[in-house]
């Protein structure tokens, strides 16, 4: 303990991956210090609602968290299902037994994921420096310091409204080119987001169809709105070890290439990292068998959802509605024989884009 107590683990990103890691080193007996470029946590968000996705495991990621040494001390709600709406067709509602997702409040405001694993870190004695750019070129750190590039975008607006909680998903490339748009209620407050990941150039006309649509379809009354954006990156590398520096969450490419849940990878991640050093267990044995099956069949899912278009999301809504959806959903995103051919065409494909974009 003497020795663990006189070195400190150097964490560098003040995100979910870097906050988890530098918790449960602390829960090992190891002290960690957290630098933040920013002046605090969740920078890039505005108080916005995002899904803690609950669909690619049997354990309720609560659960997990848990068992990983995560409280629960930000606002955290089950979802089981919502609206969907793809174009020429009626809007369906999807219903799960279980839930699909979490929903969490993002950003540096009361309640949300961020401000509670800051509250958590803070507690265990966990220094963190914001403000501050990490200058250290040797010993055991961690980086967390979130995309490299930009694959996606999502940008949209937090609004409060008299509206019901609901949960409504859209899937049309003329709000949302290959990815998304979703509107989320829970108590009076709003999120509302398209997530580009084509075309992001015209991303201000996205936007506006985006909002456009809800008013039209959902008539909803819109208060106090305030915009926000964000981005993601997604790559599989053969290692996220260099030189001591252990990579996580975005800054080692852990994302979800098909929708961009991200967080489960993030706090996954961070924690592997942590457990890594308290263990002495080989961080790259760790991810690859926990997210690298992941990872690579959401880049197989991506592939083909891209292929087939309005067409595709047609099928997509039509399948999420019949039987369980988070079924269907655990079943694509786990890895099977016809997914194991297509992904050398799908990793193929992701390279050169990566080299011409």
């Amino acid at each position: 303990m003497d020795s663990k107590e006189e070195n400190y683990i150097n964490i560098v990103g003040a995100g979910p991956a870097g906050l988890t890691a530098a918790i449960v080193l602390a829960k090992y007996g190891y002290k960690a210090r957290v630098y933040e470029i920013s002046p605090d946590i969740g920078h890039r968000m505005n108080g916005d609602f995002q899904g803690l996705e609950n669909w690619s495991s049997d354990k309720n990621i609560i659960s997990l968290l848990k068992d990983i040494g995560i409280d629960i001390n930000f606002l955290c709600v089950p979802y089981y299902g919502g609206d969907v709406h793809a174009p020429k067709m009626a809007p369906l509602e999807i219903k799960s037994e279980k839930p699909i997702f979490y929903l969490v409040k993002r950003g540096n405001t009361e309640g949300s994921l961020d401000n509670g694993l800051k509250e958590q870190a803070l507690s265990l004695g966990i220094k963190i420096f914001f403000n501050t750019r990490f200058e250290g070129s040797s010993g055991k750190t961690i980086i967390t310091t979130g995309p490299k590039r930009t694959d996606f975008i999502a940008v949209g607006i937090t609004f409060d409204t008299e509206m019901s909680n609901r949960a409504v998903v859209v899937f049309d490339d003329k709000i949302a080119p290959k990815g998304y748009a979703y509107m989320i209620i829970n108590d009076t407050l709003g999120t509302m987001a398209t997530v580009i990941y084509r075309d992001r150039k015209n991303v201000k006309k996205y936007f506006k169809n985006m909002v456009d649509f809800f008013k039209n379809k959902k008539n909803i009354n819109i208060k106090n709105d305030k915009k926000f954006g964000g981005r993601g990156n997604f790559f599989i590398r053969d290692t996220n070890v260099h030189n001591e520096k252990i990579y996580a969450g975005e800054s080692a490419g852990f994302q979800d290439c098909l929708w961009g849940f991200g967080m489960r990878y993030a706090i996954l991640s961070g924690y592997m990292a942590a457990k890594s050093i308290a263990s002495g267990l080989d961080y790259d044995l760790l991810w690859k068998r926990e997210l690298k099956p992941m990872l690579e069949t959401s880049l197989v899912n991506r592939y083909l959802f891209e292929k087939f278009g309005n067409i595709g999301y047609r099928y997509l809504v039509k399948k999420f509605t019949k039987g369980n959806p988070r079924d269907f959903l655990k079943r694509n995103y786990n890895q099977s024989l016809l997914k194991n051919l297509i992904l050398p065409i799908a990793k193929s494909r992701y390279k050169a884009e990566q080299t011409t974009s």
